[in-house]
Formats: C-alpha cells, sequence, structure tokens
C-alpha cells in the first residue's frame, strides 16, 4: 500500500508513514465473493466496451498463443484496473499491453509454464499456483516490473491472502465453466468479469502506486 499524502510504500503492517509520519486508514480487504460481485458490477456498466477487448483477447490469443494474448490480457486487465477505479475503460486500453510486450509474453508464458507444471502434480498445486500468480499483470501495469520481478511480488503479497485468492480462483474457474456451458458465447462475460475481479483485489491488497493513479485522473 502507498501512503495518501506523500506516495510512500507502506508495509501492510506499519501504523503509519515512515516518511511523512502520517497515520494509515485501514485498508479493507474484502474477500473472494465480493472481488467477483465487484468484479461483475464493473463488467457490466461498460458492458460492450468488455465485450470488444474480450473479442480480441479470446481471437488474439487463438491466432497466436502468448506472443498476443500476453499483451491483450495486459491491455484487458488495464482496462479492468481504469474501470474497478473509477474512470471508464476504452477499446484503446489494449495498447497498455503492446506497450510493455516484452513483459507481457514472458509472463504469459512463465506463469502458464509454472501452472501447468503444477497442475501435473495433482489439482490442488496447480490452483494454488494460479492463486500465486493472480496479480502478475497488475504489479506489471502499476509498478512497471520485469516479468520476473511481478511474478516473486505476486508470490509474496499473495501469501498473506492465500486463502482468499484461491476462493478467488475457484469462482473465477467456475465462471469460466459456466460461460463455456453458455456455447462458449458466455466467455464474453465470464472472461472480463475475472480480470475485473482479480483487479479489485489487486487494489485492495496493494493499492495503487501514485504514478498510476495520476494517469487514471
Amino acid at each position: 500500500m502507498f501512503c495518501d499524502k506523500c506516495g510512500q510504500e507502506v508495509p501492510p503492517s506499519a501504523p503509519g508513514c515512515p516518511r511523512c509520519l502520517s497515520a494509515l486508514v485501514p485498508v479493507r480487504i474484502d474477500g473472494a465473493g465480493a472481488w467477483m460481485a465487484s468484479g461483475w458490477n464493473a463488467v457490466t456498466s461498460n458492458f460492450w466496451t468488455f465485450v470488444l477487448l474480450t473479442l480480441l483477447y479470446v481471437v488474439g490469443g487463438s491466432v497466436l498463443p502468448v506472443v498476443l494474448q500476453g499483451p491483450l490480457g495486459l491491455g484487458l486487465q488495464w482496462a479492468a484496473l481504469r474501470q474497478v477505479n473509477g474512470r471508464n475503460a476504452a477499446s484503446n486500453d489494449v495498447n497498455a499491453g503492446f506497450q510493455l510486450i516484452a513483459p507481457a509474453i514472458l509472463s504469459c508464458l512463465i506463469a502458464s509454464i509454472i501452472v501447468t507444471l503444477a497442475s501435473m502434480f495433482l489439482l490442488v498445486p496447480g490452483l494454488i499456483a494460479a492463486a500465486l500468480l493472480q496479480l502478475v499483470y497488475p504489479l506489471i501495469l502499476d509498478r512497471g516490473l520485469s516479468f520476473s520481478e511481478a511474478i516473486a511480488e505476486s508470490i509474496s503479497l499473495s501469501k498473506p491472502y492465500l486463502g482468499s485468492m484461491v476462493l478467488l480462483t475457484l469462482l473465477q474457474v467456475g465462471l469460466i465453466m459456466a460461460g463455456l456451458l453458455l456455447c462458449g458465447v458466455g466467455l464474453l462475460v465470464a472472461i472480463p468479469v475475472n480480470f475485473a475481479a482479480t483487479a479489485v483485489a489487486y487494489s485492495q491488497i496493494c493499492g495503487l502506486t501514485p504514478a498510476t493513479r495520476a494517469r487514471l485522473a
């Protein structure tokens, strides 16, 4: 989290900012169900923009998995971050992913490999791996981290909230399965809702940097 007055990064357990000594307002962590509900509300309030961005993500990911999937996914994550933080997502938010194309591709590739390898040792390790890697895209967008830094930081930040992150991942998987049952059309809703739920979780657990808040203004 970050101090609202001076922008200093502050550990979640700190009672105040070490730089300006301002008292910190405790951040409420709502949990997986509320994150999904907030994600749903964010997407449905700007429905057609998210449908377009999701179509690009699905088609691009099908044509060139990882190569296009990473940047398009990062762009969709940026749109979700904007929407859940009070700004309207736009179709040109997809550009954010291509401005960070190297970390987008590498993080998509490495995260997929980690989850796949973990899943080979039964479902639970794969589920935990996916939960711990939920915050990779937001960290790249918000803090400008490299793919390796974002993966390490996502694991570190998610560990204290592992139960909520695992439950979030389970709910997201369930929503994707429900979308598939609707002849695949439901994925146009399920996918952006999952991205938006991750954006809500990140915003509560980590807080946006002052630089990102300025970009959203």
